[in-house]
């Protein structure tokens, strides 16, 4: 029989802790292992408990989450557990395993579990890296729904303005309010290339390029559609393939 994970619940809300404690505590494969409200708290039950995941706020004051970091144990994986999305990137950068949205939804939850059943613990970095890699998990906001997509299925992200159209394969274009160069910044490269001010492009997500007239190129992506290229971006997808 596999042991259960044991778990460690960190939170300054009270109610928040209550109500993941509750969604865990009737589980066979999680054992509730304690709860703190501090980081300085969480820091002494993690090496006391010794806990195989940290279900972990963000926001904390005076401190935050990622504050805890450097204190666990190693081999501890962390999900992070917030009612904010904006420090999505920032705990993936981490190697966290997942990045859930308060108030938690049981069928979520289920997900992260079935994850931490699957996957071997990362390690978790204090210091962030400086971009994301092509298995980890890029979270996109689009209205009130937060999409999570693998780096590596990204084939292509578009400007409009101070949002960005992401092109994923597989599924949907997301809107999401992150400009551009912000995602140049946090994505692996190569495979990800600026072709033009407006347009990142995966390459390994190229199926085929038909060049319509010379001021442009029709780019067919993997299993997300397609986009087309203007004359500058043509020339220099010719120089890269």
């Amino acid at each position: 029989m596999i042991s259960p994970l044991r778990a460690l619940l960190v939170d300054d809300e009270p109610p928040a802790r209550r109500w993941l404690a509750r969604l865990l505590r009737d589980r066979a494969d999680v054992a509730l292992a304690g709860e703190a409200g501090t980081v300085e708290e969480a820091a002494r039950v993690a090496a006391e408990v010794r806990p195989d995941v940290v279900f972990l706020d963000v926001q904390m004051p005076p401190a935050n989450g990622f504050d805890l970091l450097p204190h666990l144990p190693p081999g501890t994986r962390v999900v992070f557990v917030t009612a904010h999305d904006s420090y999505a990137v920032r705990a993936f950068q981490t190697n966290a395993l997942d990045y859930l949205l308060k108030p938690v939804h049981p069928e979520r939850l289920e997900e992260t579990l079935r994850r931490l059943r699957l996957q071997p613990a990362p390690a978790v970095s204090a210091a962030p890296s400086e971009r994301l890699g092509l298995d980890d998990l890029a979270p996109l906001r689009d209205g009130r729904t937060l999409h999570m997509a693998r780096v590596g299925d990204i084939a292509a992200i578009e400007a409009e303005g101070a949002y960005t159209r992401v092109h994923v394969s597989g599924q949907s274009p997301v809107v999401v309010l992150r400009r551009v160069k912000e995602w140049e910044e946090i994505l692996p490269a190569p495979p990800f290339v600026r072709m033009e001010r407006s347009l990142i492009v995966n390459l390994s997500r190229i199926r085929a390029a038909e060049g319509g007239t010379r001021e442009e190129t029709r780019l067919l992506l993997r299993d997300a559609g397609e986009i087309v290229l203007g004359r500058a971006a043509s020339r220099r997808l010719r120089r890269l393939l």
